[in-house]
């Protein structure tokens, strides 16, 4: 069996099941009935133009010349993607191969509706499967792998270096811990009276993006989501509380550092980021979004820091791992070519293109060395703290997990709730959603 680094596993909120994936094999044939011998079908997640233009005249025609077989790329919307896995699944016309996102990965395990890829990945060289390694363990479920990763994502703090310098920090020494962190903000958070016109850091207002900075602080810490084996709540913890404390601590209290409760920061265009604005200090994103950022304010020194641990003595950890994969439909009677296919947009060549084509993280390690990476910072950064991200844990129901953690985490921070109190209440309802899901 292959090895996996760690069980607890991402998903960049566009990677999120839409609509639940609820299925059985239904049998028959798939890509439309055309059999083992028609075209690979492959339904593709996004439908960004250069993307698009990048799979249907780069890779497909790179794919024909190396198979002699032609592929069928249909390109569908993240929001649809899950409605027309469910019609395609249980019409027996799906796709012989599909992208998704890590967390619909236990779900579609659950009602086999994935191949897994353990014994096409022995195949590969040690160093092969090592160098998307981050990637591949965002897709294990029980011990099997059933994604290949072609993008990657990570959640870091982003910093404007001038406000470092006028709050008198240094801006090629930014914090090393959390708890560092905790105070710089408090620095650089600028008051009137009341009222709070700067902000020292800014988090994701909305609720997945909550989830993933509470259990980015909660695995900065040392803790843990879930159980091993996914069966039970382990975030109610010494360490799960004084992460939770850590996050309320900045909106509540007598110096709060970020006043955007209910805001939509993440809504917004780039160059109306509040880190682009001068609204804030610090900003905790992903590489993608800070490169925009960036381009839109070029005259603003916006850098990245490493991923940090919570304390001195905790290890560094944060949110991030697979954005998207490609998996195998079981009923496709061309899973050979579908692994072809698989192989040939994450190979180092087309990977790297790919990421740099459409602005994204490559998914493989080395792709640290390409041209692309080296004259991205944030990209760059984010390659070089790969092995400190994690995903999600890979169990059924997840979507319904995060977004009731996200319920009771918003509670928290508002204050509605009390950080032990929230912590309790929502181990109490996540153990229900687990047991029924099992």
């Amino acid at each position: 069996m292959l090895p996996t680094r760690r069980r607890t596993f991402l998903t960049a909120a566009t990677a999120a099941v839409g609509a639940p994936l609820m299925l059985s094999a239904c049998g028959g044939g798939s890509g439309g009935g055309s059999g083992a011998d028609g075209d690979l079908v492959i339904w593709w997640p996004g439908v960004q133009p250069t993307e698009q233009d990048f799979v249907t005249e780069v890779v497909v025609p790179a794919f024909e010349e190396k198979t002699g077989r032609g592929a069928k790329v249909t390109f569908i919307d993240w929001a649809d993607m899950s409605p027309r896995l469910n019609a395609g699944f249980s019409s027996g016309t799906g796709p012989d191969l599909y992208g998704h996102g890590p967390a619909a990965v236990a779900d579609l395990v659950k009602y086999d509706r994935i191949e897994p890829l353990d014994e096409r990945l022995e195949q590969m060289d040690e160093a092969d499967r090592k160098d998307l390694q981050t990637g591949l363990d965002s897709g294990v479920v029980d011990g099997a792998h059933y994604m290949f990763p072609i993008a990657a994502t990570g959640r870091q703090v982003a910093f404007n270096a001038a406000h470092f310098e006028e709050a008198g920090l240094d801006p090629d020494a930014p914090p090393s811990t959390l708890v560092d962190l905790r105070e710089a903000a408090d620095a650089l958070a600028v008051r009137s009276g009341d009222r709070l016109e700067r902000a020292g850091i800014v988090f994701s207002a909305e609720p997945p993006g909550m989830q993933q900075a509470y259990t980015s602080l909660l695995w900065a810490h040392g803790g843990r989501l879930l159980s091993e084996d996914g069966a039970s709540v382990q975030f109610n913890s010494p360490e799960g509380l004084e992460a939770l404390q850590w996050y309320v601590s900045l909106y509540q209290g007598d110096s709060p550092v970020d006043s955007n409760l209910g805001g939509t920061w993440d809504a917004l265009p780039p160059a109306q980021s509040p880190l682009a604005t001068g609204d804030t200090s610090m900003l905790f994103t992903d590489p993608a979004t800070l490169t925009q950022i960036m381009a839109a304010a070029p005259d603003l020194d916006l850098r990245f820091m490493d991923v940090l641990p919570f304390a001195e003595g905790d290890e560094p950890a944060a949110f991030g791992g697979a954005a998207t994969g490609l998996l195998i439909n079981p009923d496709s009677q061309k899973m050979d070519l579908a692994w072809e296919f698989m192989q040939l947009i994450g190979s180092t060549e087309y990977n790297n293109q790919y990421a740099e084509t459409v602005g994204i993280v490559p998914a493989r390690a080395s792709a640290v060395e390409s041209d692309y990476v080296q004259e991205t910072p944030a990209i760059a950064s984010a390659v070089a703290n790969m092995e400190h991200f994690r995903s999600n844990p890979n169990v059924a129901g997840w979507t319904q997990i995060r977004d009731t953690l996200a319920e009771y985490l918003e509670q928290a921070i508002n204050a509605a709730l009390t950080p032990q109190d929230a912590l309790d209440q929502a181990s109490v309802e996540l153990e229900e959603i687990i047991a029924k899901e099992a």
